[in-house]
């Protein structure tokens, strides 16, 4: 009777876990953690600039390696190839899906894609007549007197602004550093002028506000001839679906379609002055639309023609029921008809914050303020900012610490200055190695200082700590904006505080009109330290899970196919054990699945389809268990003892093997996972911790039910199917003294 009881309590212990693992899945208190293949997310390529040593990448792919882990994102591939980093992230989306019912007409593309609704079936429909096809420039660039390209623009209007910028000077033999020709040139006069030509001069070039040289001429009238007659072409243009105008006066060039992140009435506003050719009535119509979470209509057709099929099939359905994707702010990203069309839409978002920050170089500088320069000032435009321009930060002028001990000049978005003033700054008093620790919390809330605003408070080393108490003393009692230490990041200024008394402690606070995420972040780019070379994003794409999912569907009919085949077997070759070993392996894939979930909540291990290849690998083992013992028992039962005496030395021999069998498979993917990487480390570890959890399931479930129905004569004699059947003992007689022991 005690030993009863103890196989009881074992066979009750694994039905109460069974029964709590299914329903935590259920109800969706654990559930797994999806791979990049199987959920779709995000694959990023960053490049350096050619010739970074392999030293300066590693330390790159460390620190983008830090900044993901602390997004938090589950189980991120990360891998350098040569000077590219490429980073695969699943999932991503912290925005919401919300389904909400509404009885309205919105004008719709294919896709589901919602540019404006209304309750009034013919409004929609009136405004739908007005939407027209027309061009935009991508790229204008800028031509000389003899039409040779100088330089190109991604629009007209920066186009137009470097030509301002242009002069012709005599060819030098090194380019000035950016900061050098800041220096020179900060009381400048916006036009252009020649210089005195230097002894031997043979050639004169134009350049740019950057000093770069655009192109040179014989003599110093060739460059001169060429400069007066830039001129500015459209080279390449997109075509694009436009929403009628109120306006009554046409316009030059059509309108941008504004951004995903412009207001709604934003959103009506830029796209209504768009199309110069439409009629009033439409206008009017598409006035009276809800744009609230409408979609920016879209401008990347490359032919007039595509913009025309496009629109062709645009229609205005009857919609009941919509799905809005709202941020974790309940900003309104977007109302779609279909749930797919919401998903995508919640992928992309998800995705853009962390674009924002796996790209950064994340450099911090704080620098003394020594001029601000408004955009309205005369000598603005030919100021030039330090390492600006794409080319120029590619270059080793540009790259880590080349810059910090020479005077720069920055874009500044610090509160208090002109919006996109320019500041003249001093020598790097600190950077952000010398930061030790960063955090983001809420200051003020005090009868000094009454409006709380985020914050990112910070700790520097004792070297930071001692230049930056030196940096404040000094700019104490000095003239505004002397008196300024200003903040940068990435070579743009953030905060640009005045020194109210020296800082000697080595804490500091970074204010700059922050929001709480915008805060977070910042203090995980400074903790996971900023990127040693300057990387350029060549390429996102948007992993799509429907090729995952299908992958999937196709695993899992093919598993229970063979489940299924597996059960008939083992249900026709073994009778009543087979059934006990269906059991058995029911048993270890819902705590498989759940030791799964657990891992993804805990530590962020996603399940990909090398994951789901192991765990059918570990299935394949589990049933070899079974089969082991249970052709042990026949083997036993050959040797001359009943089916009853036989169970206890056949699951003890048999036990055995199986151990030796799993350890051997527990340590060939312990080895795969310690030096494997990427998905072969999901398969490792799947592969690894579903062999465990075969030990587990065949000793506190196989061994008590398979002594427990040894002790049962009823299910021990029942004609061709009991426990005697099984081992294929029907021809012995029953031993009914025999006991198995526990």
């Amino acid at each position: 009777m005690k030993r009863s009881r103890g196989l009881w309590i074992s066979v009750i212990f694994v039905a109460v876990l069974v029964v709590a693992s299914t329903l935590s899945l259920a109800f969706g208190v654990f559930k797994p953690v999806l791979g990049l293949d199987l959920e779709g997310g995000l694959a990023v390529i960053l490049s350096a600039p050619a010739g970074t040593d392999q030293g300066t990448m590693n330390q790159a792919l460390e620190n983008i390696r830090n900044r993901v882990d602390a997004f938090g994102v589950g189980e991120p591939d990360i891998f350098l190839s040569g000077n590219t980093i490429e980073i695969q992230i699943p999932g991503l989306s912290n925005s919401t899906v919300q389904q909400q019912s509404t009885d309205s007409y919105c004008i719709e593309d294919p896709s589901g894609n919602s540019y404006g609704c209304s309750a009034d079936q013919s409004v929609a429909q009136e405004a739908l007549k007005g939407f027209t096809v027309g061009s935009q420039a991508t790229q204008v660039c800028l031509l000389d007197a003899s039409g040779a390209q100088l330089q190109c623009y991604a629009s007209q209007e920066e186009a137009d602004t470097a030509k301002g910028g242009i002069t012709s000077a005599p060819k030098q033999s090194a380019t000035p550093s950016a900061s050098a020709s800041a220096s020179s040139s900060a009381s400048a006069s916006a036009s252009p002028t020649v210089g005195p030509a230097p002894r031997g001069a043979s050639e004169y070039c134009l350049t740019d506000i950057g000093n770069t040289e655009l192109k040179c001429y014989p003599s110093r009238g060739d460059a001169e001839t060429a400069r007066k007659g830039i001129t500015s072409k459209v080279t390449k243009t997109t075509w694009c679906i436009q929403a009628p105008t109120t306006s009554s006066s046409p316009s030059a060039t059509p309108t941008p379609t504004p951004s995903a992140s412009a207001s709604p009435s934003k959103k009506a506003k830029a796209s209504a002055s768009a199309s110069p050719s439409a009629s009033s009535a439409p206008a009017t119509a598409y006035t009276e639309l809800d744009v609230s979470g409408a979609q920016p209509l879209p401008c990347d057709f490359t032919t007039k023609q595509a913009a025309e099929t496009a629109l062709a099939a645009y229609t205005t359905p009857h919609v009941t029921t919509q799905y809005c994707v709202y941020s974790s702010q309940n900003e309104n990203l977007g109302c779609y008809t279909t749930q797919a069309a919401a998903a995508q839409r919640q992928r992309e978002t998800g995705q853009q914050s962390l674009l924002d920050l796996i790209g950064k170089t994340a450099r911090l500088e704080e620098r003394p303020t020594l001029q601000i320069v408004a955009p309205t000032d005369p000598s603005y435009a030919s100021i030039p900012v330090t390492c600006s321009t794409p080319q120029e930060q590619a270059s080793k002028d540009c790259q880590g610490a080349a810059q910090d001990q020479k005077d720069v000049w920055y874009f500044s978005d610090a509160a208090g200055s002109p919006p996109n003033s320019k500041a003249h700054l001093g020598p790097v008093v600190i950077i952000g190695s010398n930061i030790t620790k960063a955090s983001a919390q809420l200051t003020g809330g005090t009868q000094t200082d009454p409006i709380t605003q985020w914050a990112v408070a910070f700790t520097l080393d004792g070297p930071g700590a001692s230049k930056f108490g030196a940096a404040t003393t000094a700019a104490v009692n000095q003239p505004p904006p002397t008196n300024q230490i200003a903040i940068a990041v990435d070579r743009r200024i953030i905060s640009n505080p005045v020194v109210q008394s020296p800082i000697t402690a080595g804490n500091g606070i970074i204010t700059g009109n922050f929001t709480e995420q915008q805060a977070k972040d910042l203090a995980s780019l400074l903790n996971a330290g900023a990127l040693p070379v300057e990387l350029t994003r060549q390429s996102v794409r948007t992993v799509s899970p429907t090729l995952g999912e299908q992958s999937l569907k196709q695993g899992v009919v093919a598993g229970i196919a063979g489940l299924i085949l597996l059960f008939l077997y083992l249900l026709l070759y073994y009778r009543l054990l087979g059934i006990v070993a269906w059991f058995g392996m029911t048993i270890w894939a819902i705590l498989a699945l759940a030791l799964i979930s657990i891992a993804g909540k805990s530590f962020g291990y996603a399940l990909s389809l090398a994951g789901v290849a192991g765990l059918v690998i570990s299935l394949g083992v589990t049933a070899d268990s079974y089969i082991v013992f249970f052709e042990r028992l026949k083997d036993e039962v050959r040797a001359g003892r009943t089916p009853r005496a036989a169970v206890q030395p056949a699951f003890k021999r048999a036990f055995r093997t199986i151990v030796a069998a799993d350890i051997v498979t527990g340590i060939a993917a312990a080895v795969l996972y310690l030096t494997a990487v990427s998905s072969v480390r999901g398969f490792a570890l799947t592969l690894g911790v579903a062999t465990a959890l075969d030990l587990f399931v065949v000793y506190f479930f196989k061994r008590p039910t398979v002594f427990l129905i040894s002790k049962t004569t009823r299910l021990v004699e029942m004609r061709g199917f009991g426990l005697t059947s099984a081992t294929a003992a029907d021809h012995t007689a029953l031993d009914t003294t025999a006991e198995p022991d526990v």
